[in-house]
C-alpha cells in the first residue's frame, strides 16, 4: 500500500482532464467535426440567412452554433454517467423515451407529403428516425449481453428485437422508404456483429430478400391509382432509374436536387472554386444537409472530395481500436455498432450527393439540423463515456505497482471478459 507522502504528491488532474475524460482521439474527431459542421455549414446557409431576415427569424447559423453547443454538453453529460447507468439504466431508458416518441409522432406529428415524420417542439423539431438509429444500437447491446460467440438459444430474442424495431419503424416506412431501407440494413449488419444465431440470419435474408422483391415488383407494375401516398413517389424514382430516359439531363421538379448535386461537382473542377464561392449553393434547397457535400466539393475542390471521408474513415478506425480494447462485451458492442452506423450514413448520403440514389440522408455531425446533430452527439458520448469506464480496468491498480515486474512475465489474455461493472469508475 502506499504511504500517505506518496500519495499527497500524486499530482491531481485537472477540471478540464475530468470533464473530458476517456479516449483522447474520440474527443479530437468530435471537435474536428463540430468544427467543420460549424465552418462548412455557415458558408451553404447564405440562401436560408436572407429569409431568415426578411421575417425576423432567428440567423440560422447561430441557431446551427446553438445547436452545436447542445450536442457538446449532451456528449459531455453522457461521458460521464457511470458503467452500471449503460449497462442497466440506458437500454430500458431508451426504450421508454422511443415509445414516447413514436406515440409523439403518431398524434402530434407535423405532416409532410400525407406522412407523420416530424415533432414540432416549437424551438427544435424532432426527427424520431435520428434517436431510432442510436436506439438499435444500445438494444442490441442489451439482447447479445455479455455473448462472445453465437448463442442458438437466444434466437428468440432476436426475433422479438427485430419485430420491435419494426414496429417503432412504421412511421418511417410511411414517410421515407429509403430512409426505412437503410435503417434496416444496418440493423442487418450489426446482428452479424453481434454474433446472432446463424439460422436466425439465415431467415431474415432470406425473409428480407423475398419482401424487396415482392415489394419492388409491385411499386414498379402497380398503377398509381393503387399506390397509398408516398408509395406514388417510390413508383416514380423507381421507373426513372430502370427506364432509359432520353432526357435524363434535364432538369425537371422531380430531379432537381440530384441534377444541382451534380453540377456543383461539375463546378469544382478538382481546385475548387474557393471558401464561400459556390455557385450552387442557393440553388439547391437542401445545399446546408443532404447535399452539403456537394457544396463542400464545389468549394475545397478534390481537397474536401478526401477530407470529409477520411474523417468518417478514422471514426471508423478509433472506434473499431477502441472496442477491441474493452474487458466488457456490452460496451465493445456499443462502440462497435456507433463505430459502424454514422459512417455507413455517411456513406450513403455521399451516394446522395454524387446523385446515384436519392434520400434524405445527412452527414452525421456535419450537416445542419437538430435532431441529428443530439441524436449523433449522444452516440458520441456513449461510447467515449464507455472507453473512460473501460480505462481504469485496464490499468494495474496502484498498490499492485509492486508486483508489476512478476505480473509481466504472466501471459495476457486479451479477450474481452464478462461483465465486470461491479464498481463505478468516475
Amino acid at each position: 500500500m502506499p504511504n500517505d507522502q506518496t500519495t499527497s504528491l500524486q499530482p491531481k488532474d485537472s477540471w478540464l482532464r475530468r470533464i473530458f475524460a476517456g479516449n483522447g482521439l474520440m474527443w479530437a474527431l468530435y471537435f474536428v467535426l463540430v468544427l467543420v459542421s460549424l465552418y462548412t455549414v455557415s458558408s451553404a446557409l447564405s440562401s436560408e440567412i436572407y429569409k431568415s431576415l426578411s421575417v425576423g427569424r432567428l440567423n440560422p447559423i447561430l441557431k446551427h452554433a446553438l445547436m452545436l453547443a447542445i450536442g457538446v454538453c449532451s456528449a459531455i453529460l453522457l461521458s460521464r454517467c457511470s458503467g452500471r447507468f449503460y449497462r442497466y439504466t440506458l437500454p430500458p431508458l431508451s426504450a421508454l423515451l422511443m415509445v414516447g416518441l413514436f406515440f409523439a409522432q403518431l398524434f402530434l406529428g407535423q405532416s409532410t407529403n400525407g406522412a407523420e415524420r416530424w415533432i414540432d417542439l416549437g424551438f427544435i423539431t424532432i426527427q424520431p428516425a435520428e434517436f431510432l438509429r442510436v436506439y438499435i444500437v444500445i438494444w442490441g447491446a442489451y439482447v447479445a449481453g455479455k455473448d462472445v460467440v453465437e448463442d442458438p438459444r437466444k434466437e428468440p430474442r432476436y426475433w422479438a428485437y427485430w419485430g420491435w424495431i419494426f414496429i417503432l419503424s412504421i412511421m418511417v416506412l410511411l414517410s421515407n422508404l429509403s430512409t426505412f431501407l437503410i435503417i434496416f440494413s444496418f440493423l442487418y449488419l450489426y446482428s452479424w456483429v453481434l454474433k446472432a444465431p446463424k439460422r436466425f440470419m439465415y431467415r431474415i435474408t432470406a425473409i428480407g430478400a423475398i419482401a424487396v422483391v415482392l415489394g419492388g415488383a409491385y411499386l414498379y407494375l402497380a398503377p398509381e391509382s393503387m399506390l397509398p401516398g408516398r408509395a406514388v413517389t417510390w413508383h416514380n424514382r423507381l421507373h426513372g432509374a430502370v427506364k432509359e430516359r432520353e432526357d435524363r439531363f434535364a432538369i425537371t421538379d422531380e430531379n432537381r436536387q440530384e441534377q444541382m448535386g451534380r453540377m456543383a461537382i461539375a463546378n469544382s473542377k478538382l481546385v475548387g472554386r474557393g471558401p464561400g464561392n459556390s455557385k450552387l449553393r442557393d440553388s439547391l434547397s437542401q445545399a446546408y444537409s443532404d447535399y452539403l457535400y456537394a457544396i463542400i466539393i464545389e468549394e475545397y475542390g478534390i481537397l474536401g472530395l478526401l477530407f470529409i471521408p477520411s474523417l468518417y474513415l478514422v471514426w471508423m478506425l478509433i472506434g473499431y481500436r477502441e472496442a477491441r480494447k474493452q474487458t466488457n462485451v456490452f460496451r465493445s458492442n456499443l462502440i462497435k455498432g456507433f463505430g459502424i452506423l454514422y459512417p455507413l450514413q455517411a456513406l450513403v448520403n455521399m451516394i446522395v450527393a454524387s446523385g446515384i440514389i436519392t434520400t434524405g440522408q445527412t452527414l452525421p455531425l456535419i450537416s445542419y439540423g437538430g435532431s441529428s446533430i443530439l441524436a449523433t452527439s449522444m452516440a458520441f458520448g456513449i461510447m467515449i463515456g464507455a472507453s473512460r469506464v473501460d480505462k481504469p480496468k485496464r490499468e494495474p491498480h496502484t498498490e499492485e505497482a509492486e508486483f508489476t515486474e512478476v505480473a509481466a512475465t504472466e501471459e495476457v489474455v486479451e479477450e474481452p471478459l464478462p461483465d465486470t461493472d461491479t464498481q463505478d469508475y468516475v
